[in-house]
């Protein structure tokens, strides 16, 4: 498998999706992909970071521009941001059903890691003022002071999925927010709310019988303890209790952010190699076990759409095969020195993003039943997953 030929078509697919205001989701023009979406733009800005061409880095600085010039009065920015034919901000969205707490996160992200590659002081003092006002907000949605942010269900990437309350992921991008804000600006008070929150991580998504006493929610934490052996980090957990499922992008974090211990890092990427394995190619689902018909979140799942349903077993977020995911799995990867699992999950990757015909789609997601390629094609952060794993092959990171 070329893997210059995949990073190439990448590093194109990424060229033809900027505009006046950033990365576009998706170069074709079906209603929702063709516009700013934050998430996607920067996960696509950061790659655009690691391939050192100015017109992609250009890409991002205008993407965190659009989205710091739309932030909410409030604090929070922008889901996304629809563009006429013409290149213009039409209309600014925070969410249909529910405000997207990760969008705010990946901004403030985003813009450390800019700053980060271009030691551009002027654009990160234009930005202080916004990173203050999303810092402010997403200090009141911890709710209770106690450190975690609480997300409501569908107020994330996965907005499809069961998810809600104290999201694994979520924490984890707020922790890396606050370990940029504390190096970017010297600053202990990031700092020191940095270390409780990854005390608070390590502690409540992956239970041990040693932290039972710190837990944050004690009945659900002695609850799981007794249903037997954790072998990867939880999805999050709310009052109800622990949501079990292998969440691929946190995992990916986990590595990229180095949260595993020795013991953690062996008993992950087991479980990867059996998930992957028992797949028709080696990759990894978003989500892991898929919720079927009968069990109990499905009915949540099923009633949790916005257009149509799509969260068949094995498919978009339940279950579903996303590129991008993959990517920042196999960069973390290889940043904790897994280079023979890294090696092999790319090599599937690139198989993947050439479907279908060869033809590098770059589509949204693979369905995990029959491997075909789903969702919308041309996604700039399918494209994306590739960088991240190329430039990560050759110790290149994001931090």
């Amino acid at each position: 498998m070329n893997g210059t030929k995949a990073y190439y078509k990448g590093v194109v697919l990424l060229r033809r999706g900027i505009t006046s205001n950033g990365f576009v989701a998706s170069t074709g023009f079906r209603a929702n992909y063709h516009r700013i979406w934050t998430r996607d733009s920067v996960i696509t800005g950061l790659s655009a970071l690691l391939t050192d061409e100015k017109e992609l880095i250009e890409g991002m600085r205008k993407s965190l521009i659009a989205l710091k010039t739309n932030q909410h009065s409030y604090g929070m920015i922008p889901s996304n941001m629809e563009i006429d034919s013409r290149d213009k901000i039409k209309n600014v969205s925070f969410g249909t059903l529910t405000g997207k707490v990760d969008a705010s996160l990946w901004f403030v992200i985003g813009t450390f890691l800019y700053f980060n590659k271009t030691k551009d002081r002027d654009f990160l003092n234009e930005m202080q003022h916004a990173i203050g006002k999303v810092f402010k907000i997403l200090a009141i949605w911890e709710f209770n002071g106690r450190g975690l942010l609480y997300i409501p269900q569908g107020g994330n990437w996965a907005d499809e999925f069961v998810l809600e309350g104290y999201n694994f992921t979520e924490q984890l991008l707020y922790y890396w927010a606050l370990e940029e804000a504390s190096k970017v600006y010297g600053s202990e008070l990031y700092a020191e709310k940095a270390r409780k929150l990854r005390e608070l991580i390590v502690v409540n998504y992956w239970p041990s019988e040693k932290n039972k006493r710190k837990a944050y929610h004690k009945t659900a934490f002695v609850h799981h303890l007794e249903s037997g052996t954790t072998n990867h980090w939880m999805a999050g957990f709310k009052p109800a209790g622990y949501f079990t499922y292998f969440d691929c992008l946190a995992h990916a974090l986990t590595f990229i952010l180095g949260i595993n211990d020795t013991s953690q890092k062996q008993k992950i990427t087991t479980l990867i190699e059996t998930i992957a394995s028992g797949l028709k190619d080696f990759l990894v689902p978003a989500f892991w076990p898929v919720i079927k018909n009968g069990d109990a979140e499905w009915r949540i799942l099923h009633n949790n759409w916005t257009y149509q349903f799509r969260n068949r077993p094995g498919e978009y977020q339940n279950g579903g095969i996303w590129p991008v995911f993959n990517g920042l799995m196999i960069a973390g990867l290889y940043k904790s020195n897994e280079k023979e699992l890294a090696d092999k999950l790319k090599r599937a990757l690139y198989r993947a993003v050439e479907m279908p015909d060869n033809q590098y789609g770059f589509y949204e997601y693979l369905n995990a039943n029959n491997w075909s390629a789903d969702g919308m094609k041309h996604q700039l952060w399918s494209a994306a997953g590739v960088i991240f794993a190329e430039k990560a092959a050759q110790n290149i990171f994001l931090s």
